[in-house]
């Protein structure tokens, strides 16, 4: 919620109750493996937490381009994270 907000938003498929879920999947064409690698992240996450060795805090990938970067916790990058965060929802 905090790294991605943006997430948390219906897409505009979701807001109408006239589509079948079958027509929503054909809109929102997210590939199956996109599940698969957020769930081997997750688990990652959680066994490394569970080990005492999480140097992590947040992975973003994309599977078009094979890419993936993660922020490492360090004071400087959680810093970041949390004062853009409070940037985009501090209201004007």
């Amino acid at each position: 919620m905090l790294q991605a907000p943006d997430l948390l938003k219906p897409k505009p498929e979701e807001l109408t109750n006239n589509l079948s879920c079958a027509e929503m999947a054909m809109l929102n064409l997210q590939s199956e493996s996109v599940n698969v690698r957020v769930a081997a992240e997750a688990a990652d996450y959680l066994y490394r937490m569970a080990a005492g060795n999480l140097k992590r805090f947040a992975t973003y990938f994309d599977l078009e381009s094979g890419t993936a970067r993660s922020l490492y916790i360090t004071q400087q990058s959680v810093w970041a994270a949390l004062k853009s965060t409070a940037s985009e929802t501090t209201p004007c």
